[in-house]
């Protein structure tokens, strides 16, 4: 049975990795439209850093990654983060105040350190702590984020913390985001306890679970999550991944399809894996089902640009004592968020130094875009200058943009990914995975793909069944 799987993305990845680990001769090839492979992971290893251009981390209470990564023999390659300054701190009013305790994305799980607080003022944080009296809401339906957030927590803590919390997740805006489908589990205590904070005195949900900046619960790996992709490449087999080669048509053809690339190159599968963005896939697949690209189009993405600087730690007046910050949309900055990379993890950057993560655009900014690198550089030291109080210019910046990279689970997504994998469902051996599914975490891709590598291993099964398909 010959497998073709269309994007190198980790979700794509873990789908070869997945199939040739059950049947060391399965004829599996990758086909990546860049000259790269793993998607949006991409680490520099560069001036003595550890520069992560992608995610930097990734959660193990969502357990799939690390379990890949011990698939792979990478234990000696794990990194936690540092155990000192474990927290995020919030920017507002042109100073960074420490998020309190507890507090778990959208909600405090600790009262003293949410009451203390210099973020909320008095009225708005007994309103989040009266969240525990409120009415549950009954047939509302799938209302956004925001709606949902300031439905049980107040205007307020949604403006100066819970928004540009999600912000620094989703690079989203939180007034077109499913409150279902991006915070299912908040969702979920409403729905069974009548409020969040009745399901938090339930002990119903870990308080090491992913809802927040949970930080001991975040690892990577020394030399960057590179190492994952190039773990996964070598176990793969680097002759069965085709580079520079961008699909641009499938064809079905006596129970199988040909897939057609824009360079002339074209390969005969017997199932083929949709691992690349829902975007992409709609272009390929109009030929096929007008109906089924029109609604892959319909998965909205955003774009970020992320800058990693570099510099002499003398010239940060601000103690770095968090592993970051997030900017509340009412500060008007460029900036949504900075992470304290050499804070977070040890060996990012050589002695004397700080290599921070600067991270502009989102779907709440995205005339950045079209800001030259240099105006881009300028407004992120804008910004820095008022919260960190940075004196000299970096030693060194890298700079990426992801264009269109992040997909946003905006009203209606949950019904449109059924909607979408009921129209796979119709086209025998075609398989969809990826990061428009069910989550955009490592965790969550890496789960997507162990996934689609199941549904195909049953193709193979049926095949060997029956006689019509051999």
């Amino acid at each position: 049975m010959k497998v073709v799987i269309v994007g190198s993305g980790i979700s794509g990845l873990t789908t070869a990795f997945s199939l040739l680990r059950n049947n060391p001769d399965l004829d599996v090839k990758i086909l990546e439209a860049d000259n790269r492979i793993g998607g949006t992971i991409s680490t520099r290893l560069e001036s003595g850093c550890v520069i992560e251009e992608g995610p930097d981390s990734f959660l193990t209470t969502k357990p799939w990654a690390l379990e890949l990564c011990n698939l792979l023999n990478l234990q000696g390659q794990i990194l936690q983060t540092n155990d000192a300054n474990r927290r995020a701190l919030i920017a507002l009013n042109d100073e960074l105040l420490p998020l309190p305790e507890g507090f778990m994305l959208l909600a405090p799980t600790k009262i003293y350190p949410f009451l203390d607080s210099k973020i909320l003022s008095l009225n708005s944080k007994l309103n989040g702590a009266m969240e525990i009296f409120k009415a549950p809401a009954k047939d509302i339906g799938d209302e956004t984020l925001k709606e949902f957030a300031v439905r049980r927590f107040g205007q307020e803590m949604f403006e100066r913390i819970i928004q540009p919390m999600v912000a620094g997740i989703y690079t989203g805006d939180p007034d077109k985001l499913s409150a279902a489908a991006t915070i299912p589990q908040f969702v979920e205590m409403e729905k069974n306890f009548g409020s969040v904070g009745k399901a938090f005195l339930n002990n119903a949900v870990s308080k090491s679970s992913d809802s927040g900046a949970r930080y001991s619960a975040f690892i990577t790996l020394k030399s960057g999550l590179q190492t994952l992709v190039e773990a996964l490449t070598a176990a793969i087999g680097s002759e069965r991944i085709e580079l520079g080669c961008r699909v641009e048509k499938l064809t079905p053809a006596d129970g199988k399809w040909k897939v057609n690339c824009s360079d002339g190159r074209h390969f005969d599968a017997d199932a083929v894996v949709l691992a690349a963005s829902a975007r992409a896939l709609s272009a390929i697949i109009r030929s096929t089902d007008d109906a089924l690209a029109e609604d892959l189009g319909r998965v909205e993405y955003s774009s970020c640009a992320v800058l990693n600087m570099l510099f002499d730690a003398r010239h940060i007046g601000r103690a770095l004592d968090g592993f970051g910050l997030v900017v509340p949309e009412i500060e008007k900055k460029k900036i949504i968020a900075c992470s304290f990379a050499s804070t977070k993890f040890a060996g990012r950057a050589p002695a004397g130094m700080a290599l921070v993560r600067v991270f502009l655009g989102g779907e709440l900014h995205p005339e950045i875009f079209a800001l030259s690198d240099g105006d881009m550089i300028q407004a992120a030291l804008h910004d820095l200058r008022t919260y960190l109080k940075i004196s000299h210019f970096p030693r060194k910046i890298w700079i990426k943009r992801w264009t269109k990279a992040m997909p946003q689970y905006t009203v209606g997504h949950l019904a449109l990914v059924e909607r979408l994998k009921a129209q796979f469902g119709q086209h025998q051996g075609l398989v969809w995975t990826g990061s428009a599914l069910s989550g955009v975490g490592i965790p969550d891709c890496v789960r997507a793909g162990f996934d689609a590598a199941v549904s195909v291993q049953e193709l193979t099964k049926n095949s060997q069944k029956s006689p019509a398909l051999v």
